[in-house]
Order: C-alpha cells, then structure tokens, then sequence
C-alpha cells in the first residue's frame, strides 16, 4: 500500500512559474502558491488546501492560523 505524503513540494514550470502544492492541492502558507516570473502581466495566486484567497484574505488566513496560547487568551477563563 503507497503511503501519503504530506509535505508541501513545489514545481517550477516551463513557463517560468513556480508552482507549491500539499495533497494534491494548491497551497502554501510560506509563498504564494502559483508565483509567476517577474515581468510577467499575471499577478501571483495565493491558495491554501485548494482554496483561493486575495493577498490580504491569505495574510489573514496566516496570522490565525497558530492562534494564541490559553495563558495569553483573554477569553479563556480559568476554573478553579
């Protein structure tokens, strides 16, 4: 049986454009997952797990994506 791999792995096409993809889908939190060469007209692509996202919709998406600690939330409460 073929074991899955999850790590991001990244193409570069012959075209020039760079593309980064986890699970057979596009995605990076790092880069934008379809980078274009400069001086091309196309703009880059920013997607995570197969979805697309503006560049401020993906900057959002990465500042949530570690959360913050318990002892740092405010909203958690704790019980004693």
């Amino acid at each position: 049986m073929k074991r899955k791999s999850f790590e991001t792995k990244t193409l570069k096409a012959v075209d020039g454009r760079t593309i980064t993809y986890f699970d057979g889908k596009l995605h990076s939190w790092e880069v934008p997952a379809l980078k274009y060469p400069t001086g091309s007209d196309s703009k880059d692509e920013y997607w995570l797990y197969g979805f697309q996202y503006t560049k401020d919709e993906w900057k959002e998406q990465r500042r949530d994506r570690n959360g913050v600690s318990p002892e740092k939330n405010p909203q958690v409460k704790v019980r004693n």
